[in-house]
């Protein structure tokens, strides 16, 4: 099973899979389906294997995710377990002691727990993950580098979401400065012209993969995302 069969369409933007044990940051503006995206990905990859996987929210809700996603007909496989903000502040407090370290270990040990069957992790999101810790951005970066490599010397297939509002669109060739954190960029996005408004897929870069780097068009079907070649 290949990850990149899970969402119609997906395979033509792709040559070949995704890497396992890649770093893939899915980044883009608020309403462009980086969540629904990530849950589709994982989730159908899961139900055709027998592995497992984490996904890791910072923010909304465990709740919030199911009932959106159900919104968007895509099916969230009991082999993805759903990791809300409060399962920590539960176990933890407010994060007494280092956050990264804690999230480390957490994730470490449910990898553990499963037998090594874990093979995917989200983390919902990097935004999120930076307003938990109190240090300058360089120092800031160094630390999330060395936790997602933590992550690749695992062979954990990593995708971390990232809301950019700094992308100014289809037309912009720039990316946002975590870029370097990963093996690959998925961008979506928001594209107007006229009346019309469409939402876009692009995959900025994916180390050891072929793939298209035009843009592509993403919308929501009645079983789940689909993925088409559009004009803009």
């Amino acid at each position: 099973m290949r990850f990149t069969d899970t969402i119609q369409g997906l395979n033509e933007v792709f040559g070949t899979d995704i890497p396992r044990g890649s770093v893939v940051l899915v980044t883009g503006a608020a309403g462009t389906l980086k969540s629904g995206f990530t849950f589709q990905l994982i989730s159908g990859y899961l139900e055709k294997t027998n592995e497992s996987g984490l996904y890791i929210t910072l923010e909304q809700s465990r709740e919030n995710h199911l009932n959106n996603m159900n919104s968007m007909g895509i099916a969230v496989s009991k082999k993805l377990h759903i990791s809300d903000f409060s399962d920590y502040r539960v176990l933890y407090g407010d994060f007494p002691g280092d956050p990264l370290e804690i999230l480390e270990k957490n994730i470490l040990d449910f990898r553990q727990e499963t037998g090594g069957s874990c093979t995917c992790l989200a983390i919902d999101s990097l935004g999120a993950l930076y307003s938990l810790l109190d240090m300058e951005a360089k120092d800031l970066r160094k630390r999330i580098y060395r936790l997602l490599e933590t992550f690749r010397r695992e062979g954990l297939t990593t995708f971390i979401i990232f809301e950019d509002d700094r992308c100014s669109g289809i037309n912009d060739p720039s990316t946002a400065g975590e870029g370097y954190l990963a093996d690959g960029i998925i961008e979506l996005g928001l594209h107007l012209k006229g009346n019309v408004a469409n939402r876009y897929l692009r995959v900025r870069k994916m180390r050891a993969a072929s793939h298209s780097m035009e843009p592509w068009i993403l919308t929501v079907s009645e079983n789940g995302l689909k993925v088409y070649k559009g004009s803009f």
